[in-house]
């Protein structure tokens, strides 16, 4: 029951943030810390965050799904709340590899 509710989490996040304006921005790291702001995500270092958004993208062009890395992100952040890092997960797709999102109204 535990992996549905991650899912679901990851999956309404990604829903959510792929739903809301596209993150075009002269500069895609203000952009993407702008969107954390906004979804109420705290950091403590910019570059840091701005390196775990972009290594979101390549464990997602690796074959991870964005549960898995919404969960190891949460073992690696404690402070951050399970739908916290699935907005993560979400926005860094959006903004760093849109891509990688998964297509709107796919099963799966």
């Amino acid at each position: 029951m535990k992996h549905a509710r991650w899912l679901f989490t990851v999956a309404g996040a990604v829903a959510a943030i792929g739903l809301g304006a596209p993150a075009h921005a002269d500069n895609a790291d203000t952009a993407f810390l702008d969107q954390l702001d906004q979804a109420g995500i705290e950091y403590a270092n910019a570059q840091d965050t701005i390196s775990m958004g972009k290594e979101v993208c390549a464990r997602l062009a690796g074959g991870r799904s964005p549960t898995v890395i919404a969960r190891s992100l949460k073992i690696s952040n404690h402070h951050l709340s399970a739908n916290n890092c699935a907005q993560f997960v979400a926005i860094s797709a959006q903004v760093y590899c849109p891509a990688q999102l998964p297509a709107a109204g796919a099963g799966g």
